[in-house]
């Protein structure tokens, strides 16, 4: 009758084993969801830390001993990998990722 009152009034009543379970589901997937969820490659991980970091295009390019085109091309990797359309955007969600 309790879980019935429950379910009435809007809760969702479940055992401390499917409790468990749901955390545990839960925590997987935070972890799943950090860095390595977007596949980004070590250099890109590494042009995107120098995103974050507030560098130029020019100023990661000699950082990173490549051409300011190749840091494009990088940076259009990223932002598609990560689903975003500026660098504010992926900056954001490197650092909520804890990407960087």
């Amino acid at each position: 009758m309790e879980a019935i009152k429950e379910i009435h009034e809007g809760g969702a009543p479940m055992t401390p084993a499917i409790a468990l379970k749901v955390m545990r589901m839960f925590k997987q997937n935070l972890s799943a969801n950090k860095d390595d969820s977007f596949n980004l490659s070590s250099r890109e991980k590494e042009i995107l830390k120098c995103l974050v970091e507030g560098m130029s295009y020019k100023l990661i390019a000699a950082n990173c001993f490549i051409s300011i085109d190749t840091v494009h091309g990088h940076i259009k990797n990223i932002y598609k990998k990560l689903q975003v359309h500026s660098k504010s955007e992926a900056v954001v969600k490197a650092i909520k990722g804890r990407m960087v």
